[in-house]
């Protein structure tokens, strides 16, 4: 196991560097996880009450953005000691990897290690899709095999922390095609995202980001919300019998 876990006072636990795993994901077999967010620091541009990772910290004083060569050593040396390629390489970590501020150029440098060292794994990119919008990051995410954008039902400012505009991330999304959506599906106090009007709701958005492949599933970790609920698997079952109906040519995996 390459990267350690270390656990938060507050809540979750943060990974302790670049590299991590590999780990054996439900969506993804074997992954190799890439951690682009500086040393103690928990930066994203959503704030998830089921992150497994805890709530958004301050970005550490002495934390620094790894450099793209730093990621693509730290990759080489990971692939060198591993004894057989994993199944998948992820840009993961403690946060969205997009605020990376050299996000494209930490790519091309993933893209040249995994083609040197291990030319049949995919790299992916598990992402909330906020800054798909910017040519830039668009054109990057769209170099990798996989791209994973996170699209939840049920209201944003509950279930992603901070309130963004749907119709926008859901057409931006679009532009990453072939894409697939990852959508967590929790209750909260007050909010269900799995209830007949949250599904009703994110169905449309659903549709207009013309996803080929729908994840959905609900917690498997402790979440840094302590007080969700974790949705019965019957329910998602439910729910991806009518993204089926909706969208017919969709694939809708249920974990």
């Amino acid at each position: 196991m390459l990267g350690a876990k270390r656990p938060r006072p507050d809540s979750g636990f943060l990974w302790d560097g670049i590299v991590n795993g590999p780990v054996h994901s439900r969506r993804l077999g074997v992954s190799l996880g890439l951690n682009l967010t500086p040393a103690r620091s928990k930066l994203c541009t959503f704030d998830c009450p089921y992150c497994e990772c805890g709530f958004n910290t301050a970005k550490d004083p002495d934390g620094r953005w790894p450099s793209p060569d730093e990621v693509a050593h730290s990759l080489r040396r990971a692939l060198g000691r591993l004894s057989g390629p994993p199944d998948c390489i992820t840009f993961a970590g403690n946060g969205e990897p997009t605020m990376h501020p050299r996000f494209p150029v930490v790519v091309e440098r993933v893209l040249e290690a995994r083609a040197e060292l291990a030319p049949g794994t995919k790299v992916g990119a598990l992402t909330n899709g906020l800054a798909a919008g910017k040519r830039a990051v668009r054109d990057a995410l769209r170099r990798l095999d996989l791209r994973m954008v996170k699209l939840d039902p049920g209201p944003p400012g509950r279930v992603n922390g901070v309130q963004f505009d749907q119709v926008k991330l859901a057409a931006d999304a679009r532009a990453l095609a072939p894409l697939i959506i990852q959508a967590m599906v929790t209750k909260g106090k007050d909010w269900d995202g799995s209830s007949d009007a949250a599904l009703a709701a994110w169905l449309p958005l659903l549709a207009a980001a013309e996803p080929e492949t729908v994840h959905l599933y609900s917690l498997d970790r402790a979440p840094a919300d302590r007080s969700l609920q974790n949705v019965p698997r019957e329910r998602l079952e439910a729910m991806a019998a009518a993204i089926r109906r909706t969208l017919p040519r969709v694939i809708v995996e249920v974990f």
